[in-house]
């Protein structure tokens, strides 16, 4: 037998040629089985890292030498008779991008294979395993191995089992395993299965005879149970949810997933009320490269009689947007029920609920050059049961218009053309059609220290009406002149100590539009706008097509910031302005001519105290009024912190002189953890006016090691759409508790939508 002894070598083999053993440096890196593996903000492996045990080898194979096979150990025995290479003490083995230690391995040349004997480490991309003994053949990447642990770096996952075998380099077999994206050391969930398939390739495991453990306790056993290791979907069962509220009782529902095709799915939900029976549900949602939309639909027989709706209740909602090419933009949105009362018994958030109005739209925009064309239909089902039939939005069968806007940078002018033709359809109000011209011209003459801009604007609108008393084509051409300037004024000054440039801002703006009768137009799409401070300085005081105010008025108002220095940040900006009429207003749409000399005082103030809290106040005081001078107000106050620690609280009061839009409420809401583990959370919502609670939610949720949490929540809440018609009316109640377990998913009803339309500032994704 012929045999050589080598000591504290590294070999270089080349196994496509005659036996010959080349020396060479390779680099080590200090790594262990969960080196580099984050497992989540604030949670770290339970076993330390030992630098001097494991050697993990770089990657130093050269492209285009896919053959070569490096070797290292502390000796080795060569046996050229038997074609066996022994290495002997830290022995390492690589070959492209699969590693092999172990304290001894026999390599044979013939058929390829590598036989391990204790303290293995296997790493291949995405995947490194632990074991006692194995043997891996190289060129097929199979083998097997003993009393393993294995870890899934990318998709921070691991998992033990008595035996391994690797099928190929992205898939692998477990024998009685378990598996887990718990940190090492904690199993505070985990599946344990009689055999594991984990497929890094299609990001999927398979798991037969699975059992889902919470801790040491047994909670859900599936002959077979499919779960994913990475972000991509397959078709199967998804984790089921369940909740309870005082209208529907116990809720349960378990999805199913249809992955269909690469760009489209869809999922499959039976909803099970037990005060109102079966619901059956369906979403199918694509994506193309040009397009993008979902498709969804409920359908119950409901166990509740009532006179509002019938036995048979369903719902169906379709969202479609699309670029066929660069410019041109589509939009499809329709939404319907089948009764007004659908949304809220069934609907899963307070914004929901509260809707009045459900919209549907088809939408073409197409934007070349300086040219912008905008067609819509729009159409809408009222499902607010206090609303007049009167009281109905238009609908906009079609609405065409034509923009063009052309910026000449060398005279600092401009010049826009809007046109618009709209048809207006409703049941019972006058319906027509209306056109409207608005050219105009602009002038911008523009200094660091301030600005004059003048603009002239023609504004032509012309009816075609429908079975009318009145005059069937009303017509009225009405100019507008307006004037704005403004002032910089800065100074050198310091907020807290650090260095800041303060502001003062002056500005006047002008406006002049001769009155003009509007008399006989009717009103299609027109509201008078909410004077805030933004509003002083718009050139017509009405929003929609059917009004041009005429005017002679002086807007006057004043801003002035805090900018931080070093930051650029702006840390207080405070902001006060007034109107002032030199002629009565006579274009109104209701009522008769307002007289007053000015208009009310708007004040705004927001601040930035620091890097976590935030402050608002806005104010609208009238001074020229005997009784409720301060007609609309808000302050709120805001706290966020890096750790997503939430606080807000404000006020919130309007009285326009009518006690159905009278609002004075105050809100308090907070979300709050607690270390690493206990979150609080919790939403206050009480009307002052009419002496209730609107929303009332209080939650309490644990996170454990990173790998799950578990969040309680009862809501009691009530829809502000419906209290004005009975003010004794029954608050909803609903209890809701949803478990996630990190890479597999969520038990129990997702919290998510409650939580953001209750808490200010919350963010699932975060």
């Amino acid at each position: 037998m012929s045999r050589l002894s080598l000591t504290q070598l590294t070999i270089l083999y080349l196994c496509c040629a005659s036996p010959s053993l080349i020396a060479e440096n390779l680099t080590e890196q200090n790594q262990r089985l969960d080196l580099g593996i984050d497992w989540g903000y604030g949670c770290t492996s339970a076993e330390p890292v030992d630098s001097g045990t494991r050697k993990i080898l770089a990657p130093i194979i050269p492209q285009g030498r896919p053959g070569f096979i490096y070797l290292e150990a502390d000796n080795a025995e060569l046996d050229q008779q038997q074609d066996e290479l022994r290495l002997n003490g830290d022995s390492a083995l690589r070959k492209s991008d699969t590693y092999l230690e172990a304290d001894q391995i026999i390599y044979h040349r013939q058929p390829g294979n590598a036989v391990l004997h204790d303290d293995i480490y296997l790493e291949q991309p995405g995947i490194r395993l632990t074991a006692d003994q194995g043997q891996f053949e190289l060129a097929s990447d199979h083998g097997w191995l003993s009393n393993v642990e294995f870890r899934l770096p990318e998709h921070k996952a691991r998992g033990n089992a008595q035996r391994a075998e690797m099928l190929s380099k992205s898939k692998s077999r477990y024998t009685d395993a378990s598996f887990t994206t718990c940190p090492p050391g904690y199993s505070d969930w985990s599946i344990g299965a009689s055999e594991l398939e984990i497929d890094q390739e299609t990001g999927w495991g398979d798991a037969y005879h699975a059992v889902l453990r919470l801790g040491s306790l047994p909670v859900l056993y599936s002959p077979y149970f499919t779960f994913p290791v990475d972000d991509r979907r397959k078709s199967g069962l998804l984790l089921p949810s369940w909740g309870s509220s005082r209208d529907l009782g116990t809720e349960f529902s378990i999805p199913y997933y249809l992955n269909l095709a690469p760009d489209y799915d869809a999922t499959i939900t039976p909803r099970w009320m037990s005060r109102r029976g079966l619901m059956l549900g369906g979403e199918v949602r694509f994506l193309t490269e040009h397009q993008r939309g979902a498709l969804s639909g409920e359908l119950l027989n409901d166990k509740v009689e009532s006179d509002e709706h019938d036995s048979r209740r369903s719902a169906f909602k379709l969202h479609h947007t699309s670029q066929p090419f660069k410019g041109l933009n589509t939009r499809i949105d329709y939404t319907e029920v089948s009764d007004k009362e659908y949304l809220d018994d069934f609907s899963t958030g307070l914004e929901t609920s509260s809707t009045r109005h459900l919209e549907r739209i088809a939408e073409v925009n197409y934007l070349t050059g300086d040219w912008r064309l905008n067609g819509r239909l729009q159409d809408f089902q009222t499902v607010d049961k206090s609303l007049a039939t009167i009281s109905y939005p238009y609908s906009l069968l079609p609405r065409l218009s034509l923009g063009y806007n052309k910026l000449f940078e060398r005279f600092n002018s401009d010049v826009k053309i809007d046109s618009e033709y709209t048809y207006f359809e409703h049941d019972t109000k006058p319906t027509g059609q209306r056109l409207r011209l608005m050219p105009s011209a602009g002038l911008k003459l523009s200094r660091p220290w301030g600005y004059l801009a003048p603009r002239l604007t023609l504004n032509h609108v012309a009816y075609q009406l429908d079975e009318t008393d009145t005059e069937q084509s009303p017509s009225f051409t009405a100019p507008t002149l307006s004037l704005d300037s403004g002032l910089v004024f800065e100074r050198d000054s310091s907020w807290f100590g650090n260095a800041a440039t303060q502001t003062l801002e002056p500005r006047l703006y002008y406006l002049y539009a001769p009155f003009e009768d509007q008399i006989d137009a009717p009103d299609f799409d027109t509201a008078d706008l909410e004077l805030s401070f933004a509003n002083l300085f718009k050139d017509n005081r009405f929003s929609g097509g059917d009004r041009v105010g005429d005017a002679n008025q002086l807007a006057l108002g004043i801003t002035s910031r805090w900018l931080e220095n070093d930051t650029g940040l702006e840390r207080l900006r405070a902001s006060i302005g007034q109107i002032f009429y030199y002629w009565d207003r006579e274009v109104q749409l209701t009522g008769d001519t307002q007289e007053q000399s000015s208009s009310a005082i708007v004040a705004e103030l927001s601040s930035r105290l620091s890097t976590n809290w935030r402050s608002s106040l806005n104010l609208r005081w009238d001074p020229q009024q005997d009784e409720k001078q301060i007609d609309k107000g808000r302050i709120g106050i805001h706290y966020r912190s890096p750790e997503q620690q939430l606080f807000n609280v404000s006020y919130n009061y309007s009285d326009q002189g009518n006690d159905k839009t009278k609002i004075e409420d105050i809100d308090l809401s907070f979300y709050w953890q607690f270390g690493h583990s206990y979150t609080l959370l919790g939403d206050w919502k009480h009307s002052l006016f009419h002496k209730r609670d609107l929303n009332r939610v209080v939650g309490l949720g644990y996170s454990g090691r990173c790998c799950w949490s578990l969040t309680a929540v009862y809501q009691q809440y009530i829809n502000e759409t419906d209290l004005d018609e009975n003010i004794d009316q029954e608050a909803d109640t609903r209890f809701m508790l949803q478990l996630e377990l990190r890479g597999l998913g969520f038990l129990g009803r997702d919290i998510r939508q409650t939580l953001k339309d209750s808490i200010y500032g919350y963010r699932p994704e975060q």
